[in-house]
This record gives C-alpha cells, structure tokens and sequence, in this order.
C-alpha cells in the first residue's frame, strides 16, 4: 500500500487490491477498515492453507504479513473516524 492509501479509498481513486475491498465494503455496507482486516485474514488463510498442503511446511507468511494484516486495516478505521467529514466536505464527494 502507498503512504496514500486510506485518501485513495476514501476519494476512490483505488488501484485493484483496494478496490476489491471497497467494493466487498460498499456491498455488505461495512467500514473499509473492517472489510480489509477480514479480507487480509481470508487471504494469509488461503495462503497458509495453500503452503501446508502443497509443501507440508509454511511459507510466505512471517511477522510483516501477521503486522500489516492487523495495522493496516485498522489504521484505515482510525483514519476515516477521525477524518471522513472533512475530506468528504474538501473532495466535494456526496454520501
């Protein structure tokens, strides 16, 4: 994710990875915060299901992956409670 990313999904101006997510928020009607934590998880599952059943060991997945599935989507909630009004207001979009 770019330093940019909670403003891109905010204004969605998204790049693929976070548009899947804001679309999976926009249909179940969740925050993008807590869409993108559950997604993350889904994701670190398939592939550490996907390592043990073809190697038999985990690959892939170390303490950056488990950080960043935590932090990131969490730091997306935190950002949009704390500025969502303003920057509605500021990029003229309507809710």
């Amino acid at each position: 994710m770019n330093d940019l990313s909670c403003i891109d999904l905010y204004c969605r101006i998204i790049n693929p990875g976070d548009g899947i997510v804001q679309a999976i928020a926009d249909c179940i009607h969740r925050s993008v915060g807590f869409t993108k934590n559950c997604f993350d998880v889904l994701n670190v599952t398939i592939t550490i299901v996907i390592s043990l059943v073809c190697t038999g060991r985990l690959h892939g997945i170390g303490i950056g992956t488990v950080l960043a599935v935590i932090l990131v989507g969490r730091t997306i909630a935190v950002f949009n409670h704390f500025t969502k009004e303003k920057l509605t207001a500021l990029a003229g979009i309507e809710e």
